[in-house]
């Protein structure tokens, strides 16, 4: 069951025209990543690996570099496989990404919104 943030995002990101976003960068030697956002359908099992484990263990914790409660995954670069994650402490819904597999997570800020993220790719 998704509480009323998450119902709010999956539903603002299902109203996009598709989820397969091609999204341009300010880096010469990539110029555009690919972005796979998840529907509904995907969207539990999107979060495995990241606040869950495989048999539904949580992953989340408070030291730096730990994954955050607050976190949720919406989708991942499909180049590199690096998580596209909100959080929903912040009622903007900051759009963040973080290095996959490098042991720590150590979020960047994409989008300062949802929205902004959204208007972007529109």
């Amino acid at each position: 069951m998704l509480n009323k943030d998450l119902d709010i995002i999956i539903s603002k990101i299902e109203a996009i025209e598709s989820l397969e976003i091609a999204m341009e960068v300010d880096d010469p030697e990539i110029e555009t990543i690919s972005i796979h956002l998840f529907s509904r359908d995907e969207f539990e099992e999107g979060q495995l690996g990241y606040s869950l484990d495989d048999k539904g263990n949580s992953l989340v914790g408070n030291a730096e570099g730990d994954w955050k409660e607050t976190w949720y995954v919406i989708g991942y670069d499909e180049d590199l496989g690096d998580p596209i994650f909100v959080d929903i402490a912040n009622k903007n819904y900051p759009v963040m990404t973080a290095m996959h597999g490098a042991g720590d997570w150590d979020p960047e800020v994409m989008f300062t919104s949802l929205n902004e993220f959204l208007n972007y790719i529109s």
